[in-house]
C-alpha cells in the first residue's frame, strides 16, 4: 500500500506537540478527581440532612392523634372508607367527611394519602407521624437541591448551611408533629420541586420538565392554597435570577399562571353555595380575635405586632403555641414602642430588598428577604383575614428565606474569601464551630417541643401554662378532662375531673364570655353532675349565641329525652343533622328516641346508619340487639349479641 506523503512540520513540532498532550491529561485528571470528591462530599451533605431531620422528629412516632389529626382521619366519614373514597375526597370540601363549615378549603391531596394510609394501617397514628417525618426530610433535601441549582452550584457550602438550618429550626415542630399538617408539608415538597423543574427547563428547555414543574404547581395547589405565594416568586426568580433565556422566564411564568387559573375554577366548582368559601363575615372571634378589634388603627397596629413577633420567633423560638387564640395577644395600639419597632424593620427589609433586585446584580440577600416577605404576607391578616390570628405553622415556608440570610451571613463573615465547595464546607472548624451549638440548641428544643404533642392533654396543660390567659387553650385542657371523664370507672375520680373541667369553663368564659363551646361544655359538666336545669341554661345560652350550633343542639335533646319530652328531642336530634349531617352521636341518638316512641323500624334504620358512618361506634350493637329483642326477632337479636359482646363482653340484654 502506498503511503500518504507527510505534511512538512516545523522542527521540533513533534516534540512540542507530544509535550502539550501530558499536562492536557494531568489537568482533566486532576478536575475529575475534583469532581468525584465534589460529588461524594454532596452525597454526604444530603445523608447528613435527612439523618438529622429524621433524628430530630423520630420521637413523634410514639405520639397519638392530636388537635385536629382526628377531624381528617380517624373522625371523618370520608377518609376512613379507604381507597374506594377517592373520588369523593376530590370533589368534596376539606372536611366534609367530617362536619360542614362555612368557610371551607379544597385540599384534597392530604386526604387521599390518609384515606390511603387508612386502608393500609388503619387508625395507626404512628403510621401517620413516620410518613410526616419522611415528607419533612424531602422537604429539607429538596430545598437543598434548589438552593443549590439557585447558585449553579458555587454555593453548594450556602445551600447546605441554609438547608441545615432549616431541618433543626424548632419552629417546624408544629408542621411536622401535627398529622394534619401534612398539607403543609405535602404544599412545600411539591412547591421546591416545581421550582427545581422550572429551573431545569430554562437551562435546556425541554418541554416535559415545563410540564412537569406546572402538574407539581398544581398538586402543590390541591395539597394546601398558600402556594398561591409562588406566584410571586417564581418570576421573582425567573425575571430576575435565572433570566439567561427571556423568552422560557416567560413560558413558566404563562404556566403558573394558567395552572393558578386551573384549580382556582376547580375549587370555586367544589365549593359551591353550601360551602361559601372566603366568607371572611364566618370567621370566628375566638379563631382570629382580629375579626372585631376595638377600633380599626388598633387592628391594624396589633398586626404589625404580630409581624414583629415572627421575626422573634425565627431568632428566638420560645414559646412555641399550638394555639394563639384570644386573648394570647392582647390589642395593642400605635404608642406601642413595638410596633413601631416591628413597622420601621419591615419597612427597611423591603426597600433594601426591592432596591436591590432592581439594581439587576441578582443579590441572594435581597432573595432570602423577599422570599420570606412574600410568604409571610399571606398570613399577615392585613390583606385579608384569614382563619387565624396567628401560627407556628405559618413561618413554614417564610423560615426558607431566615434560614438562607443566615447562611449567607455565615458565608460573608465566617468563611469570608474562603471557598464554599461542598468538600471545602464540612471540612471547614470555624463554619462548624458557629453551626454545631445553633443545631445542638435549636435541636434540642424540637426534640423537647415533639414530647409536648404526645397527646391533647399533654400538649394543652404545656401550652396553657406559657400563656394562661388563651381562652381556647382552658377551654381544651376542660374538654379534655371531659373525655377521660367517659374512660373513667372510678366514681370519685370522675367527679374530681368534672369539678376541674368546669374550673378551666369557667377561666374560658371570663376570658370571653360568649364562647359557645366553652358554654356547650359547661352544661356537659353540669349535667353529669346531676344538675339537668343549669345543663339546660347552658345549652340555650350556647343556641342563643349560635343557633347552629350542633352540641348544643344535640344535647339539648338528650335532656328533652329523660324528662321524656320525645317529640322534642326528636325535633333537636333531626335539626343537629340536618346542620352537620356527619353527625354520628346525633344518628344514634335518634335512634334511641324512637325506641321510646315505639318506632323500631326508623330506630334500626337510623343505628344502622350510624354504623355505616363510623363502624368503629361498637355500643351500636348493644341497642340493636335491644331493638330486635323488644320486636321479638330471635335471630337477629343472638346476631348483635354476640357482636355486641365481641366488644363489651359483660353486656346482657335487659
Amino acid at each position: 500500500m502506498a503511503k500518504q506523503p507527510q505534511k512538512h512540520l516545523p522542527k521540533g513540532a513533534h516534540k512540542q506537540s507530544s509535550q502539550a498532550k501530558t499536562p492536557v491529561i494531568r489537568q482533566n485528571a486532576q478536575i475529575s478527581a475534583e469532581t468525584k470528591k465534589s460529588l461524594s462530599a454532596k452525597k454526604l451533605m444530603y445523608i447528613i440532612l435527612a439523618a438529622v431531620s429524621f433524628l430530630l422528629y423520630i420521637n413523634t412516632v410514639q405520639n397519638s392523634y392530636v388537635l385536629d389529626d382526628t377531624m381528617v382521619i380517624t373522625k371523618n366519614t370520608i377518609v376512613t372508607k379507604g381507597i374506594k373514597a377517592i373520588p369523593e375526597l376530590l370533589t368534596t370540601a376539606h372536611l366534609k367527611g367530617f362536619a360542614i363549615f362555612t368557610n371551607e378549603t379544597y385540599r384534597p391531596l392530604s386526604l387521599v394519602l390518609f384515606a390511603i394510609e387508612y386502608q393500609l394501617f388503619g387508625a395507626s397514628a404512628g403510621a401517620g407521624h413516620f410518613f410526616n417525618i419522611l415528607f419533612y426530610i424531602g422537604c429539607v433535601l429538596l430545598l437543598f437541591i434548589f438552593l443549590d441549582k439557585f447558585f449553579e452550584e458555587e454555593k453548594t457550602g450556602v445551600a447546605f448551611i441554609a438547608s441545615l438550618l432549616f431541618a433543626v429550626h424548632p419552629i417546624h415542630t408544629e408542621v411536622v408533629a401535627n398529622i394534619k399538617s401534612r398539607d403543609e408539608l405535602l404544599c412545600f415538597f411539591l412547591a421546591f420541586s416545581c421550582l427545581i423543574l422550572f429551573i431545569n427547563y430554562s437551562r435546556n428547555g425541554k418541554i416535559f420538565q415545563l410540564l412537569a414543574g406546572a402538574s407539581c404547581l398544581f398538586l402543590a395547589f390541591l395539597s394546601k392554597e398558600t402556594v398561591v405565594t409562588f406566584l410571586g416568586i417564581i418570576p421573582l426568580v425567573f425575571f430576575f435570577y435565572k433570566n439567561e433565556n427571556r423568552n422560557r422566564s416567560i413560558y413558566i411564568v404563562i404556566s403558573a399562571v394558567l395552572v393558578t387559573l386551573i384549580f382556582l375554577a376547580v375549587r370555586a366548582a367544589v365549593l359551591h353555595a353550601p360551602y361559601l368559601a372566603n366568607d371572611s363575615s364566618s370567621i370566628s372571634f375566638m379563631d382570629n380575635s382580629l375579626t372585631k378589634p376595638p377600633t380599626a388603627a388598633s387592628g391594624l397596629a396589633t398586626k404589625i405586632l404580630i409581624l414583629g413577633y415572627y421575626i422573634k420567633l425565627l431568632f428566638i423560638p420560645y414559646p412555641l403555641i399550638c394555639d394563639y387564640s384570644y386573648n394570647s395577644i392582647p390589642f395593642t395600639y400605635f404608642s406601642n414602642p413595638g410596633v413601631i419597632l416591628s413597622l420601621l424593620l419591615y419597612i427597611a427589609l423591603a426597600i433594601f430588598a426591592i432596591t436591590k433586585v432592581f439594581k439587576k446584580n441578582k443579590d441572594p440577600w435581597a432573595f432570602g428577604i423577599l422570599f420570606y416577605l412574600m410568604t409571610l404576607s399571606l398570613f399577615s391578616n392585613i390583606p385579608f383575614l384569614i382563619g387565624a390570628v396567628m401560627a407556628d405553622r405559618f413561618l413554614f415556608f417564610a423560615s426558607v428565606g431566615f434560614c438562607l440570610l443566615l447562611a449567607l451571613a455565615v458565608d460573608k463573615w465566617v468563611i469570608k474569601s474562603q471557598t464554599a465547595t461542598a468538600e471545602a464546607i464540612l471540612k471547614n472548624v470555624k463554619t462548624w464551630f458557629i453551626l454545631a451549638p445553633v443545631c445542638l440548641l435549636f435541636g434540642s428544643i424540637a426534640i423537647a417541643r415533639n414530647s409536648d404533642w404526645k397527646n391533647n392533654s399533654s400538649l394543652y396543660k404545656t401550652d396553657l401554662e406559657k400563656m394562661s390567659d388563651n381562652g381556647r387553650l382552658n377551654y381544651y385542657v376542660g374538654d379534655e378532662l371531659q373525655h377521660l371523664y367517659t374512660d373513667e370507672t372510678d366514681a370519685n375520680k370522675q367527679k374530681q375531673m368534672n369539678e376541674e373541667s368546669m374550673d378551666y369553663f369557667k377561666k374560658a368564659l371570663q376570658i370571653y364570655p360568649i364562647y359557645p363551646e366553652a358554654l356547650v361544655d359547661m352544661g356537659v359538666a353540669y349535667f353529669q353532675d346531676g344538675k339537668s336545669d343549669s345543663a339546660e341554661k347552658f345549652y340555650r345560652k350556647a343556641l342563643a349565641l349560635d343557633p347552629n350550633q350542633t352540641n348544643a343542639t344535640n344535647n339539648l335533646g338528650t335532656i328533652y329525652i329523660r324528662s321524656n319530652r320525645f317529640r322534642e328531642a326528636l325535633d333537636l336530634y333531626k335539626k343537629a343533622i340536618t346542620i352537620n349531617p356527619n353527625y354520628v352521636e346525633a344518628y344514634f341518638n335518634l335512634g334511641i328516641c324512637y325506641i321510646q316512641v315505639q318506632q323500631f323500624d326508623s330506630a334500626i334504620a337510623y343505628f344502622n346508619k350510624t354504623l355505616d358512618m363510623n363502624p368503629n361506634y361498637t355500643k351500636t350493637y348493644e341497642v340493636l340487639a335491644i331493638t330486635y329483642n323488644i320486636m321479638g326477632n330471635k335471630a337477629l337479636t343472638e346476631k348483635n349479641v354476640a357482636i355486641a359482646k365481641h366488644y363489651n363482653p359483660n353486656f346482657k340484654l335487659p
